[in-house]
C-alpha cells in the first residue's frame, strides 16, 4: 500500500512539475487561424530528415545514419535553440518514412529507431519555444510522383497511405497543439521510384493544361481525405490537431486556379492550413546558368548590369499573395508557405557585383516574407546547411551561428513591415487560456529523482544533462544513468 501511494504521489507531482516546466501545453482547443498568430516566421530544418535514396524505398536499410546523407550536421538542441534566438517561432521537418525506414511494408511499420530520432528532435524544438510541422516528403517519389502516374494502383496507394499517417498519428498522439502534421509535400514534383507505372498525369509538366490539372487536383484531394480520416481515425490529441494540405505542385497559380480545400471533409472544424511552396522568379532564385541566371533586384542592380528582376516581377509576387488571401484565409484557410529561398552566389569580379547581389538578395527575402505575412501566409524560410556558392543557407548548424546576414536581415525586416497586418488577420486569440510558447529557461524541463524531487532544472536534452549514476523522471518518462 505504501507503494502505490508512493506511486500515485510520485505521478500527481510529475503532472503538474510538467505542466508547469511547459506553459504552453494546452488543450487543442486553438484553430488554424488561432495557431497562425503564434507561428511566423518559419525555418525549414531542410535535407536533413528528409534525404536518402529510393533505392531503399518500403525498407529499414537507411537507419538514423540518413539524418547526415545530404549534409553534414546531426542535429542538435543548440541548432533549434539558435533558430529561435534568431526570431523564428515555428520549424517544418521534411521528413522520409517510405525512403529506408519502413520495417514492415505490410503494415507500414515505422522502424523504432527512426521513430525516436524524429521524436527526439520535435522535443529540441518544443523545448526551444517552437512550433512545429512534420511532413511526408518527397520519400523517394513512392506517392508524390508514383501515385500520379496513368497507371498507378490508387486504390493500393491510398491503403499505404492510410497505414502510414496511422503510425505516424499513432506515435505522435501525446505532443499538444504544437505539432502540426503535413500530409505531402509537394505532389507531382520530383522524380520517379523504379515502382513508378505509366507517366505523369500531366501531359506537360511544366505548362500543364486545365483539364490536365483537373484531373490531377481531384487525385490529390483524395489522396489528402485519406491522410486527414487516417491522423482523425487515432483519437486522443489528433482529433482536433491542426493539420496541413498541399495544392498541386504546392504552385501558387495551380492552387489558386484548381484546389478547393472545402472539398477536403474534415470531421474537426476549423484546422485546415494550405501548404504552397516558391521560389519565383525563378531566373534570380534558382538558375545556376550563368548565361541566363541574374543576380540583381531591380533598382539594386550595379549600373552597368544587364540581367535583373524586373517591376513586373515584383508585381506578379504582390498579386500572387493577394490571390491566396481570397482564395484561402478569407475562407478561414491559412496558408503556409512551406518553402522559399533565393540562392546565394559568390561572385568573382568579373562575374558581378557581390555587394549588389547581396543587397538584392536582403531585398528579395524582405519583399516575399512582408507580402506573404501581409495577406495571412506563413512564410518558412529554405535552409539546407551547405556553405559555397548556390546555396540556401541561414543558420550555420555547426556553430548555431548566422551563415548568411543579408539573407536573415531581410527575414527580420520583412516581418517588422507585415507584423500590423498578419495581426489583424490572426489576432491573439480571445481567452486567457490559451498562450504562445514560452521561449528561455521556463521552455526546458526539470529532472526529478524518485522521490518527486527537482534534482536539476531547466534541461533541454537529458543525455546532454552531466547528473551521478541513477535512475530519473524528465518530461514524464524513465531515464537511467550509469
Amino acid at each position: 500500500m505504501k507503494k502505490l501511494y508512493l506511486a500515485l504521489l510520485l505521478a500527481g507531482s510529475l503532472t503538474t512539475a510538467f505542466a508547469q516546466d511547459h506553459p504552453g501545453m494546452k488543450t487543442m482547443d486553438l484553430t488554424a487561424a488561432q495557431m497562425a498568430h503564434y507561428m511566423a516566421p518559419g525555418w525549414n530544418l531542410g535535407n536533413t530528415l528528409e534525404a536518402g535514396s529510393y533505392d531503399n524505398n518500403f525498407t529499414a536499410a537507411a537507419g538514423t545514419a540518413s539524418e547526415t546523407a545530404w549534409q553534414p550536421t546531426k542535429t542538435t538542441q543548440q541548432i533549434l535553440d539558435a533558430v529561435k534566438a534568431n526570431g523564428f517561432n515555428s520549424v517544418r521537418i521534411p521528413c522520409a518514412w517510405v525512403m529506408g525506414h519502413i520495417a514492415d511494408k505490410s503494415a507500414m511499420t515505422i522502424d523504432p529507431a527512426w521513430m525516436s530520432r524524429v521524436k527526439e528532435i520535435i522535443d529540441y524544438c518544443i523545448n526551444a519555444g517552437l512550433y512545429v510541422i512534420i511532413n511526408d516528403h518527397w520519400d523517394g517519389g513512392w506517392l508524390e510522383y508514383d501515385g500520379f502516374t496513368t497507371e498507378a494502383d490508387v486504390s493500393a496507394k491510398k491503403e499505404q497511405l492510410r497505414k502510414l499517417w496511422t503510425n505516424i498519428a499513432n506515435a505522435l498522439k501525446d505532443y499538444d497543439e504544437r505539432v502540426i502534421f503535413a500530409g505531402l509535400n509537394e505532389p507531382g514534383v520530383g522524380g520517379a521510384s523504379s515502382d513508378a507505372k505509366g507517366k505523369l498525369m500531366l501531359t506537360n509538366q511544366w505548362s500543364p493544361s486545365d483539364a490536365d490539372l483537373k484531373k490531377f487536383t481531384d487525385r490529390l484531394i483524395e489522396y489528402e481525405n485519406v491522410f486527414v480520416d487516417a491522423v482523425r481515425a487515432t483519437g486522443g490529441n489528433n482529433v482536433k490537431r491542426v493539420l496541413v494540405v498541399q495544392g498541386p505542385m504546392t504552385n501558387i497559380g495551380y492552387t489558386v486556379k484548381h484546389f478547393d480545400a472545402s472539398r477536403i471533409d474534415d470531421t474537426a472544424k476549423d484546422r485546415l492550413m494550405v501548404e504552397i511552396h516558391s521560389y519565383d522568379p525563378y531566373n534570380f532564385c534558382q538558375n545556376t546558368d550563368a548565361k541566363t541566371a541574374y543576380y540583381y533586384w531591380v533598382e539594386h542592380a550595379p549600373k552597368r548590369a544587364t540581367k535583373f528582376s524586373t517591376r513586373q516581377d515584383e508585381q506578379s509576387i504582390k498579386n500572387s499573395f493577394a490571390s491566396l488571401n481570397a482564395a484561402f484565409v478569407d475562407k478561414g484557410y491559412p496558408v503556409i508557405l512551406g518553402e522559399y529561398g533565393a540562392i546565394r552566389r559568390t561572385l568573382s569580379a568579373t562575374e558581378g557585383d557581390q555587394t549588389k547581389h547581396d543587397e538584392s538578395r536582403q531585398y528579395w527575402y524582405q519583399l516575399i516574407t512582408a507580402e506573404a505575412m501581409q495577406d495571412g501566409v506563413i512564410p518558412f524560410v529554405w535552409d539546407t546547411n551547405a556553405t559555397g556558392s548556390n546555396t540556401l543557407t541561414v543558420i550555420n548548424r555547426r556553430d548555431g551561428s548566422v551563415f548568411d546576414q543579408y539573407d536573415l536581415s531581410g527575414i527580420t525586416a520583412g516581418v517588422g513591415e507585415a507584423k500590423k497586418d498578419y495581426e489583424s488577420i490572426f489576432p491573439a486569440p480571445p481567452t486567457t487560456d490559451i498562450s504562445p510558447v514560452s521561449a528561455g529557461k521556463s521552455s526546458g524541463g526539470n529532472v526529478y529523482d524518485l522521490c518527486g524531487r527537482v534534482v536539476k532544472s531547466h534541461v533541454s536534452n537529458f543525455r546532454e544533462t552531466s547528473l551521478p549514476k541513477g535512475i530519473y523522471l524528465f518530461q514524464g518518462k524513465k531515464f537511467v544513468k550509469d
